[in-house]
């Protein structure tokens, strides 16, 4: 037993001396430094940690990418998204302020027409049309609160539209010249002949009464007579499209309108011929 005994200890004390041999050894190579003058564990650490550095530096790099790319790419969206709700903003601003140029431009023109015509006018605005079985009425939006009545002529920045026909306060309906039952006293602006227009419930006008001995052609104006007793002289009515002699001894004659009677917004209301001034008192005499 003493033998094995000693085998024993003598095999813990050769373990425990390679043990220290290797501590030691590596404590003098943490001293020792190569011909470059780097210390030899370092260089070995370094060596055995670099994959891992690299590693690891080249995954930071990718997240750092990454969520720099999201950020970006999100700002970008965002601000497409704005840029977009702004294009649209403009885009709406734009299609208004040419709707209120467009608008304007047209009450000046009718503003203008109405200088030129020798009646009080009031402006009033379409609000509404018939339907198609009644398309050739339309309603605005002045009525007796504004002194209209029935009989009175509406017309356009381009010639006569109709009349009044139904009027309440707030409101009136106005029988267009294209009307079955409408029916104007004209005459040709060129040879002054006189006649009567009526409406076809189309969008021409036949022009009546008319001999076949009278010289009318095409592209001649007609305009208003003043004998109907509703408008006044002179107003446009339209232009001759067709002139051919008929079988009856008057001529068959087609009338294209002026005002444009489907599109038109803004119409003028002749209220009646203006009052005339007040004349100047009497300068006093004495005895």
């Amino acid at each position: 037993m003493s033998i094995e005994f000693a085998s024993r200890s003598e095999g813990r004390i050769a373990f425990v001396v390679i043990g220290l041999l290797l501590l030691h050894l590596t404590l003098i190579s943490v001293q020792v430094e190569d011909p470059s003058g780097t210390v030899l564990f370092k260089r070995w650490i370094l060596e055995a940690g670099s994959p891992l550095l690299n590693g690891t530096s080249h995954l930071s790099r990718e997240l750092t990418d990454l969520w720099t790319g999201y950020l970006w790419l999100r700002g970008a969206r965002e601000e497409n998204v704005r840029l977009q709700e702004r294009v649209r903003d403009l885009g709406l601003l734009n299609h208004n302020l040419k709707q209120v140029q467009e608008e304007n431009s047209r009450l000046r023109r009718l503003l203008a027409f109405g200088a030129a015509i020798p009646f009080e006018t009031i402006g009033g605005r379409v609000v509404g049309r018939a339907p198609d079985f009644l398309a050739n009425t339309l309603y605005l939006n002045r009525g007796t609160a504004e002194g209209i009545r029935s009989n009175q002529p509406v017309v356009s920045d381009s010639g006569v539209v109709g009349r009044t026909v139904l009027v309440t306060r707030t409101g009136c309906q106005v029988q267009l010249i294209t009307n079955g039952d409408a029916s104007v006293g004209v005459m040709v602006e060129r040879t002054r002949t006189p006649g009567v227009v009526r409406g076809t419930e189309n969008s021409l006008l036949d022009l009546n009464y008319i001999s076949n001995t009278e010289d009318v052609a095409v592209g001649d104006i007609v305009l208003t007579s003043g004998l109907d007793g509703i408008y006044p002289k002179g107003l446009p009515i339209g232009k001759v499209v067709d002139s051919q002699k008929g079988k009856t001894g008057f001529r068959t004659i087609r009338v294209q309108p002026s005002a444009d009677l489907v599109r038109m917004e803004e119409v003028l209301v002749l209220l009646g011929p203006p009052k005339p001034a007040p004349s100047p008192p009497a300068p006093l005499t004495g005895k």
